[in-house]
């Protein structure tokens, strides 16, 4: 029984991974880029997409929760409602996306009465180049973007302090978008908070998102594959 179990994980884990953005998408749109996706077990909470729209071209990073099973079902229908959003509605503005994500995601979790379940929440971070005008629009979901131009010279932008779904009322949520420019060679880095929340050290303290974007600057110089 148990090795049924494990068997039917296993081939759970191919397909959410099947579904996540292969290398040839990230070379198509973002060549210079690199991912780190290390589950904690074989079904992740963490998935990411890319995609090109309207002469922008996107990226989403999304942080389920929970762990397991239950998560990794969230970030097949998060997935599924990233690609009917933007590439079959259209809508193309970061926070628009993640107002009608949110609007969406919650429906999806709403019984016939139109009552509201205590779904799970997401965090996520949405992230649209627009290269003609030079400009980054970014909005999230209780998440963070890293903007580096140098070693000794970075931003770290924060949008909207409330996740996706979860307990919180729909009408007092509204997502706003910030957008900034950007140059050849600028570096942006988003993730979950999966890297910085991992416990080491003598005192099993967490590594703390401080220490992380510390460790990106000072190897962001070098090559995505190095770093």
């Amino acid at each position: 029984m148990t090795s049924s179990v494990e068997s039917g994980l296993r081939s759970a884990e191919l397909v959410q991974q099947a579904l996540l953005p292969k290398r040839r998408h990230f070379d198509k749109l973002f060549p210079d880029s690199f991912v780190i996706y290390h589950p904690k077990e074989m079904l992740s909470g963490d998935f990411y997409w890319v995609g090109r729209k309207d002469n922008k071209r996107f990226i989403v990073v999304g942080d389920c929760s929970g762990h397991g099973i239950s998560a990794a079902l969230v970030t097949v229908l998060m997935l599924n409602l990233l690609e009917y959003i933007v590439m079959n509605k259209g809508i193309v503005a970061p926070d628009e996306v993640l107002n009608e994500l949110d609007k969406r995601y919650i429906e999806s979790f709403s019984d016939h009465s139109n009552t509201q379940f205590d779904n799970p929440w997401v965090d996520l971070s949405i992230l649209a180049i627009d290269d003609r005008s030079k400009h980054i629009t970014y909005a999230s979901a209780n998440r963070k973007l890293l903007h580096v131009t140098s070693c000794s010279n970075s931003q770290i932008y924060k949008s909207n302090a409330y996740s996706l779904g979860g307990w919180q009322v729909q009408n007092q949520r509204d997502f706003k978008s910030i957008s900034f420019p950007f140059e050849h060679g600028d570096k942006i880095y988003l993730g979950s908070d999966g890297f910085q929340d991992q416990f080491g050290g003598d005192r099993s303290k967490k590594f703390g998102s401080k220490k992380l974007h510390q460790l990106i600057c000072a190897n962001s110089e070098k090559p995505f594959d190095v770093q």
